[in-house]
């Protein structure tokens, strides 16, 4: 089953080469000036269905968001989109978006009958995907390629400049600061750190020793057994 969303006259003959040349079953759902309320209406009304063909022309919404919509509805219920747009003008916004969202089943109602007829029946069949002979696309894939090679380099370059930038601003406090200065500052936050360290665990032992007994008793012959062991080792009576 195909559903075709759209005006039925427009895409009679469309329906024409979908029922008697494919034997496909064919179902409408009447076009919408903005495809985001039509949305659950597509999804419930697509409910077994192998395409759903979309009249791109018959919306307002602009390309990113049109074909947002329609990648999202083919992401919830995987039935292939196929969409007829007004040409195949590589710089066609909404023919640039559909392609970069990977949507490739396009029909160009500018072309006559026939040839529209014969571009669903390759789509449908499979001979587009298999053969990947769509040469009307070309451009336009030759289009997006250099937009998100544009877009990269753009990105490449705010963060190679970013870099630069942490660099520069770090080279500046070591040459005010000189590098002495800076390294008895990192010197200085170790030994805070250590210090924090040691209290906490001082502040540990002393609730201990204080709580307990037993704990007491066996820390101070471990203090005691430790300081033999140091002085041992350092070669000094104990």
């Amino acid at each position: 089953m195909i559903l075709c969303v759209g005006d039925r006259i427009k895409m009679g003959h469309l329906t024409e080469a979908l029922e008697q040349r494919l034997h496909q079953e064919v179902t409408f759902l009447p076009e919408a000036p903005d495809i985001r309320r039509q949305e659950n209406d597509i999804l419930l009304a697509a409910r077994g269905a192998d395409a759903i063909i979309y009249d791109t022309n018959a919306y307002y919404n602009d390309g990113e968001e049109l074909i947002g919509v329609i990648k999202r509805i083919w992401r919830t219920n995987q039935v292939t989109p196929i969409l007829l747009v007004p040409t195949s003008n590589p710089k066609n916004e909404i023919v640039k978006a559909a392609l970069a969202a990977q949507i490739k089943n396009i029909i160009n109602v500018a072309l006559t009958l026939g040839e529209q007829k014969d571009q669903l029946e390759k789509i449908l069949t499979g001979y587009y995907a298999a053969n990947d002979d769509r040469e009307d696309l070309r451009a336009a894939e030759a289009e997006v390629a250099e937009d998100t090679r544009t877009l990269t380099s753009f990105v490449g370059q705010l963060y190679d400049a970013k870099q630069r930038e942490e660099k520069r601003e770090h080279t500046v406090i070591i040459r005010k600061k000189g590098t002495p200065q800076v390294l008895l500052e990192a010197l200085g936050t170790v030994v805070r750190v250590l210090f924090g360290i040691v209290s906490i665990v001082l502040m540990a032992i002393a609730i201990l020793v204080l709580l307990y007994d037993n704990t007491r008793e066996q820390l101070l012959q471990n203090l005691q057994q430790l300081w033999q062991e140091i002085c041992a080792m350092l070669g000094i009576g104990g």
